[in-house]
């Protein structure tokens, strides 16, 4: 039904223009505005011309609008990015910022599309009188005044951004439609209760953010997914050195003991630590082999191909990262393989 509302259905969009587009409604709520073209390029490993060809399409079918003048995103169906009458607050989710909806089918349709609680305010598209709405669990649940509705216009020509979300508006009441219309002849629409605002914000934007694979896409989630995978990188690769160096410490230690001088009749703690490096000594192909399987780990989850949550979603927050964490892990990598062959070196 969306896709039949607004068109978008007659056009098939590749793999990576789908990615670019998910990710960009999934990034709006966490930075209360879209992404620039270089995050886009290193949380999807494109390069900035592709993600701008990228961009042109999606705007060209409509799907978002950039600036022109600054070749930024503008705005993306449910987003703004300048500010609106339609003023979004996402309650219970701390991380997300305010942000601002196209329309006020738009403002409602984001409950459904991010599935979040939510508040809007805005204005009577006549009398300036400020609209309050709450919505809880995709339900309205308070809305001031009480006889607020919307007038739904339709589609004209031109992208629907100008054509149609003018005269996509809150009222504070039927009365108040009436004598908007006087002054908009040319208007054409119908008049619609909240509860059916919200409906048809829900045919709308509800499956924008749905993927075969993963049919209800929380982007707070999926931010979490992208840290966890991160710090699986960190703590298995820091794992691997210490088992390298473990594995290095029961035949380095002998030969320290040997250039400082300390013979077979030392005691106290030199004898002590003598007698632990050489029960290490049997299990040094445990530590080597630990050490190789923590590092594969590291490097599987540093360079394994993004799964479909994260090349469209919020997890990809922690991947525009993973330069450095690369670099850093190839430097434990190369530590840990000087600290397993030590013993065959420094016996040279």
């Amino acid at each position: 039904m969306a896709g039949t509302m607004l068109g978008w259905d007659q056009h098939i969009l590749s793999a990576q223009e789908k990615a670019v587009r998910r990710y960009i409604l999934a990034q709006y709520p966490l930075r209360g505005q879209a992404p620039t073209v270089q995050e886009i390029s290193q949380a999807l490993d494109l390069t900035p011309d592709a993600t701008k060809t990228i961009l042109q399409r999606l705007h060209e079918l409509d799907m978002l609008g950039l600036d022109p003048e600054a070749s930024s995103i503008r705005l993306a169906y449910p987003f703004s990015s300048v500010p609106t009458p339609y003023v979004v607050k996402f309650d219970q989710w701390p991380e997300a910022k305010t942000v601002y909806a196209q329309c006020a089918i738009d403002a409602l349709g984001m409950a459904f599309m991010l599935r979040r609680d939510l508040s809007i305010t805005s204005a009577c598209a006549s009398c300036a009188k400020a609209i309050a709405i709450t919505v809880r669990d995709q339900t309205i649940v308070a809305h001031n005044p009480s006889e607020t509705v919307v007038w739904a216009g339709t589609i004209q020509e031109g992208p629907v951004a100008a054509s149609a979300c003018p005269a996509i508006n809150f009222f504070c009441s039927a009365a108040h439609v009436d004598g908007w219309l006087q002054r908009q002849p040319n208007a054409a629409g119908s008049v619609v209760t909240l509860g059916e605002a919200l409906y048809i914000g829900k045919a709308i934007f509800e499956p924008l953010l749905v993927t075969p694979s993963h049919p209800s896409p929380d982007p707070l989630e999926s931010h979490e997914a992208g840290l966890s995978a991160t710090g699986t990188v960190a703590s298995t690769s820091i794992a691997g050195l210490v088992a390298a160096f473990l594995a290095s410490l029961c035949c380095i230690g002998p030969l320290v003991f040997t250039a400082l001088s300390v013979g077979v009749g030392a005691t106290g703690a030199l004898a002590a630590t003598a007698g632990f490096l050489k029960a290490l000594l049997p299990y040094r192909p445990v530590f080597v082999a630990l050490t190789l399987l923590l590092l594969g780990i590291s490097f599987y989850h540093a360079y394994r191909k993004p799964s479909s949550v994260c090349m469209t979603e919020t997890g990809c927050v922690a991947r525009s990262a993973r330069g450095p964490n690369r670099k850093l892990l190839w430097l434990i990598a190369a530590l840990a393989l000087v600290l397993v062959l030590a013993p065959y070196w420094l016996a040279l």
